[in-house]
């Protein structure tokens, strides 16, 4: 989804190989791809991007019905952006609230009440400009917190350019290695619930964790260690060596982790769900760490003994990411703030200061 056709079609020509479609262009676009609004971008401004959203709500709403079978849905968005930034969490909350812009009591179907939407957002890089600073403070917020404090997504999670990429050059080839990285924890988190000896399904990511009301989470991941030289629990604190954000890893208040080997292992008795279990116990009391969680054992096809590790760490402290942008954001609010972005979008003064309160009692309610 994007509100620039420009961006959409670069978009679909890196993909055309993975996609392996051989249909024209125009039937891609038609089949992988939406263009919504009537602006040709969001100019950097998210009020923009929400506005587009509001305008073409029912266009969004008919092409999510397409996957009305579905359990639940990912969001992902660049959070210094416009366009995602400012649809995404607008789209997740209507859903929520039974499409109330629509103005339509048919709109609604059985299955919307029940679906659980989860989000991705990527921070952007720290030497980035302000604006997208900005514009990534108040997108966590949103995808967060509604504009009456009530939660908005069922779960956040997080990843942040900077940490994903040590050399912070942003070219496309690293562009696609974060990419990767962020494939490889969906993969494993969504394998959890799908291939395993002990299911972790969404719902149990989002139910305790929401009741806490701490409900953001990151991926930690180790991928292709070698499950008969390197115990488990090793291999759980190489795996939180690397965050996708940049915390601290005893200010975690739920975890979830997802150990995947080969099968061989696992049916050959070289690793085993009691073990996954313990080691995780161990890991979480070594680091003082008093958790709501689960931990699973998910097998992969083929021999071998490459063993990959997710760790799910939510509701830690959110300061040391917000650090990085707290400045940018505080130099540009007063002046963004009761000013319109120029296609549709405005933002008052009084939402900006519901944007900050419900943020920054949100972390501080984590922080404790």
């Amino acid at each position: 989804m994007n509100t620039n056709r420009a961006d959409l079609r670069n978009t679909i020509d890196r993909m055309r190989g993975t996609l392996q479609d051989e249909r024209g262009e125009e039937e891609t676009m038609e089949s992988h791809a939406l263009e919504f609004g009537s602006q040709q971008g969001a100019g950097n401004f998210f009020p923009n991007g929400e506005a587009c959203a509001r305008e073409d709500l029912d266009r969004i709403v008919s092409r999510i019905k397409d996957f009305g079978t579905s359990d639940a849905f990912m969001h992902v968005a660049t959070l210094g952006g416009g366009t995602g930034n400012g649809s995404i969490p607008y789209t997740i909350e209507q859903f929520k609230t039974g499409l109330a812009d629509l103005e339509d009591a048919g709109a609604t179907e059985e299955w919307m009440a029940s679906v659980i939407h989860t989000a991705f957002g990527v921070w952007p890089y720290y030497y980035e400009q302000p604006q997208r600073h900005f514009n990534a403070v108040c997108g966590l917020s949103r995808l967060l917190r509604t504009a009456d404090d009530t939660q908005n997504a069922d779960m956040v999670l997080l990843a942040s350019n900077s940490q994903l990429d040590d050399e912070e050059n942003g070219n496309g080839r690293h562009y696609d290695s974060i990419n990767d990285a962020i494939i490889t924890a969906i993969d494993l988190m969504i394998g959890a619930g799908r291939e395993t000896r002990s299911v972790i399904d969404v719902k149990d990511y989002v139910t305790i964790p929401s009741q806490m009301d701490a409900y953001h989470f990151t991926p930690a991941v180790a991928t292709e260690m070698n499950g008969q030289v390197y115990e488990l629990e090793y291999m759980l604190d190489q795996a939180a060596e690397n965050t996708y954000v940049p915390m601290d890893v005893g200010t975690t208040t739920a975890a979830y982790a997802i150990v995947r080997a080969p099968e061989s292992m696992i049916d050959d008795g070289e690793i085993s769900e009691p073990e996954v279990y313990g080691a995780f116990r161990d890991w979480t009391t070594k680091h003082d760490i008093n958790v709501a969680g689960q931990a699973s054992l998910t097998p992969k096809r083929g021999r071998g003994n490459d063993v990959d590790v997710l760790l799910l760490l939510g509701g830690f402290d959110l300061s040391p990411l917000l650090d990085h942008s707290w400045d940018e954001f505080e130099m540009l609010g007063d002046s963004l703030a009761g000013t319109g972005g120029g296609t549709g979008g405005e933002l008052t003064k009084p939402q900006l200061d519901r944007i900050v309160d419900n943020l920054e009692t949100y972390v501080e309610r984590n922080a404790e």
